[in-house]
């Protein structure tokens, strides 16, 4: 029996794995999400009502990143993700920066432009109901109020569209030497991460208005050449020796941006009193107000367990072409240790190569 992927096309975890899964070859069945199989058999086999969802059989697993480490694993695929070691680690961290950071300035340009929110209500209202009026509105009420915690708020406006535009040129700057990918001609797990946030930007009103200026033409083609996958239309090529130096701008987002986040989020929970908000002084001055979690805590974690296992089989941490990337990270996590909040986490990862 072959799987099926629940999804709704208003996700960007959705689409960043019917994607993935359709270029991968893994034979599945795309079910959208509506009111009915939303409760009958998404929170019955899951426990929970959040897409993307994996299903086979009475088997199920809803989590974008454990999907994909799923099914990075099954024998027998038509195609393979290229992760080489080295670049296996930084796609990794980059997977997560787009899944918890590109995806909250995608999400505050949809849900804080009228024309964006009309566009996506309407489609919601499509996929849950087949278009019963008013069901768009009242779901996108609900979803603007949990996404206050992860600060998309109107006070953080400037800042996440101050990270958006660093974020596009970053990622135009990487495709400039007419590479397919972010990492050559075959797509690597970060691929797919990107795709998430910036398909969905891409098709909303204001997003697509600003990914229409010629600066983005090579990364128009890009998110058109991921999204041609769902369609079974791949293309690669044979270069996998790219410069990682082209990505530096892009990891100095992530650190300037996320990493602070992540951070700015761990001093707050070493509190004796939890604050419900707390505020993360990002690479360009701007603050960025948000509600502390310990997801966010087990995502920092995440990021030096990987640091970890990367040295624990080579030395050089994002290979022979990353110095000046390992060496940014490497900082930071060095900058990490001297934080009375962050000594303990550090020092519960002793392989973490600080030299």
């Amino acid at each position: 029996m072959s799987y099926e992927l629940f999804i709704s096309r208003a996700s960007p975890y959705s689409m960043k794995i019917a994607a993935m899964l359709a270029y991968l070859g893994v034979e599945h069945r795309l079910v959208i999400q509506n009111a009915v199989n939303r409760f009958s058999v998404i929170r019955r086999l899951s426990g929970r009502t959040m897409v993307p969802m994996l299903r086979r059989e009475d088997w199920a697993i809803n989590d974008s990143t454990a999907i994909a480490r799923y099914a990075m694993r099954l024998p027998e695929l038509r195609r393979t993700l290229w992760m080489p070691p080295g670049i296996d680690t930084l796609s990794f961290l980059l997977e997560d920066f787009t899944d918890e950071w590109m995806v909250r300035w995608a999400m505050h340009s949809r849900w804080m432009h009228d024309a964006d929110r009309r566009h996506i209500e309407r489609l919601i209202e499509k996929e849950l109901t087949g278009g019963i009026p008013g069901v768009g509105r009242l779901v996108g009420s609900t979803i603007r109020s949990s996404l206050r915690g992860w600060g998309i708020i109107e006070e953080n406006s400037a800042t996440l569209e101050a990270s958006a535009r660093r974020t596009l040129d970053a990622l135009a700057l990487a495709l400039d030497d007419g590479r397919l990918y972010l990492f050559g001609d075959r797509p690597s797990l970060a691929d797919f991460g990107v795709f998430g946030p910036l398909g969905q930007y891409a098709s909303d009103p204001s997003g697509a208005k600003t990914l229409g200026s010629s600066d983005f033409k090579k990364l128009r083609a890009y998110e058109a050449r991921i999204r041609a996958m769902l369609d079974g239309e791949v293309v690669e090529g044979q270069a996998t020796d790219t410069a990682l130096t082209a990505l530096e701008p892009l990891m100095a987002e992530a650190l300037g941006t996320y990493w602070e986040v992540m951070v700015a989020n761990l001093d707050a929970l070493d509190m004796k009193k939890r604050p419900v908000s707390t505020s993360a002084r990002l690479l360009d001055g701007a603050a960025f107000e948000f509600a502390p979690s310990r997801h966010l805590r087990g995502l920092l974690e995440q990021w030096l367990e990987l640091v970890e296992d990367a040295y624990r089989s080579r030395q050089e941490l994002f290979g022979s072409e990353g110095a000046v990337l390992e060496r940014a990270l490497i900082n930071r996590i060095e900058e990490l240790a001297r934080r009375p909040s962050g000594r303990d986490l550090v020092a519960a990862h002793p392989g973490l190569g600080l030299r």
